[in-house]
């Protein structure tokens, strides 16, 4: 890694396509929150008690009834395969993490609308494929067999049956490496560096390796599916979204280059997290 502040600088200032203005908004855009944040040493695990008591009688009940006896009980479910239910305490790098998997769309999106939204189910939950629901008392998240943001099977060269619960497994690391920075930092935002080391973690999982044009279809820079970049960067100028997007294509194939290293090897995947996030967008794009 090379660079620093003024580096940063003269590297954005030599991009023609922005004027001033656009400068300091990508400046502003690509500023890492990580940097200078201290590590918390005691993370809450507070909530774990409660999700215990959950997964036993989800052992003894069915998940289908703990889910509406002692997840949702005031907005009960009315499950189309309550036998595809699953609950879970996932030992992750981030520590224990309940998960609840749902494989049935209608069930997931129904679950999300009532245990993250009030029962009032929000615009965007057909493009919704995991939610990670954190409160005063409680911590899980809710996973689906969607195809990972919305890219076909067919387009990554996979079998259905086998990018669904690939799916599965890469947004369960996903929502993990989330957990974690917000469990270390204190942070965990919608912002394209958060997502760049959230899916490289969580492909890493699911894959056993890291492929840059994989991520960018997640993205929607390549291809004709996928379409996140949007998303995180809805109030960036036209302009300047296309920057961040060279940024986040050139990030993405140095982490492409750093996974078949040996320092990468070395490390594990919580030390891996916190040297990607020390390092900010604009530092990835050099070699790591």
């Amino acid at each position: 890694m090379k660079g620093g502040g003024v580096m940063d600088i003269e590297r954005i200032a030599s991009d023609n396509r922005l004027d001033e203005n656009g400068r300091a908004q990508l400046l502003g855009y690509i500023r890492n929150r990580f940097e200078g944040c201290a590590e918390q040493s005691v993370w809450d695990t507070g909530f774990l008690e409660k999700w215990e008591k959950i997964i036993r009688y989800a052992d003894e009940n069915g998940a289908a009834g703990a889910i509406n006896k002692l997840v949702c009980p005031q907005r009960p479910l009315e499950f189309n395969s309550p036998d595809s239910l699953e609950i879970q305490m996932f030992d992750s790098f981030a520590g224990k993490l309940p998960v609840i998997y749902v494989r049935d769309t209608a069930d997931f999106e129904q679950l999300v609308t009532n245990a993250a939204y009030k029962g009032v189910r929000p615009d965007n939950i057909s493009q919704t494929g995991a939610s990670f629901i954190s409160g005063k008392t409680t911590r899980f998240a809710i996973l689906s067999a969607k195809p990972y943001s919305n890219v076909p099977a067919e387009d990554l060269g996979l079998g259905y049956e086998e990018w669904a619960e690939k799916s599965i497994s890469l947004r369960r690391g996903h929502e993990c490496t989330h957990y974690f920075t917000k469990q270390v930092f204190g942070i965990t935002d919608n912002n394209v560096h958060d997502e760049l080391i959230a899916d490289f973690i969580g492909l890493h999982e699911a894959f056993g390796f890291y492929r840059a044009e994989w991520f960018l279809r997640f993205m929607g820079i390549t291809g004709n599916s996928g379409g996140r970049l949007i998303f995180y960067t809805k109030d960036l100028m036209p302009n300047v979204r296309e920057a961040v997007s060279d940024l986040l294509t050139t990030a993405a194939y140095r982490l492409e280059e750093w996974s078949g290293t040996k320092g990468f090897r070395a490390l594990s995947e919580a030390e891996r997290i916190k040297l990607l996030c020390r390092k900010g967008l604009l530092r990835l794009t050099d070699a790591i």
